[in-house]
């Protein structure tokens, strides 16, 4: 074997350990920004309609403000979104100093959104806007529950509820109950979160 052939088989196999590299971690990159199809999920869209009595109503990706709160375009109109009984630690942008984990659920609910194929909103059976104007719903993501979804990964929990707007409260201790006793994210530190809500400075000792 030539010099020249020894030249073009390394070339060649260095391409094609590259192109195979590209593969494999574009497509680990994706499956992280997208919903899971193989999990069981708790909360279905029919359940979901069923207990409400709502239907679900498509919407568009705008931007997000930080884990539970964001913009989409729903009927047309762009509207600030605000997800029912659950809460991520605040981004606290006007100080420049977010809580542990803020950042992290942010970028997790950002992602998901940017990725979806379908997004879907639905009401429950109270007020449709909180005193901030902003539309209090569930989100679906590709068929799955974007509340489950944060609740499950420990960037959430379960708050702010006001009834009636409670038809899933039962489903989202439950589903909180699990993060909690395996200690994950926001549940890593016992006191971080206490009645009156998230404690940085438990975190940050």
């Amino acid at each position: 074997m030539s010099i020249v052939d020894v030249k073009t088989l390394i070339t060649s196999g260095t391409i094609i350990i590259a192109v195979a590299l590209y593969f494999i971690f574009s497509n680990t990159a994706s499956k992280e920004n997208t919903v899971e199809k193989d999990t069981d999920y708790l909360i279905t869209p029919q359940y979901a309609k069923k207990a409400t009595g709502n239907e679900l109503v498509k919407a568009e990706y705008v931007s997000t403000n930080d884990g539970d709160t964001f913009r989409l375009k729903v009927n047309g109109k762009e509207k600030r979104v605000r997800l029912l009984m659950v809460d991520t630690p605040e981004m606290n942008y006007e100080e420049n100093n977010p809580m542990p984990f803020a950042e992290s659920a942010k970028d997790y609910t950002q992602k998901l959104l940017e990725n979806a194929s379908e997004i879907e909103v639905l009401s429950d059976v109270g007020n449709k806007t909180d005193h901030y104007g902003r539309l209090l719903a569930y989100v679906f993501i590709d068929d799955v529950l974007l509340q489950e979804l944060l609740l499950r990964e420990g960037y959430a929990a379960v708050r702010y509820i006001d009834k009636p707007n409670n038809t899933l409260e039962e489903q989202f201790k439950e589903i909180e109950e699990i993060a909690k006793s395996n200690k994950i994210n926001i549940w890593e530190e016992e006191n971080y979160l206490q009645q009156d809500g998230f404690h940085p400075e438990v975190v940050e000792q």
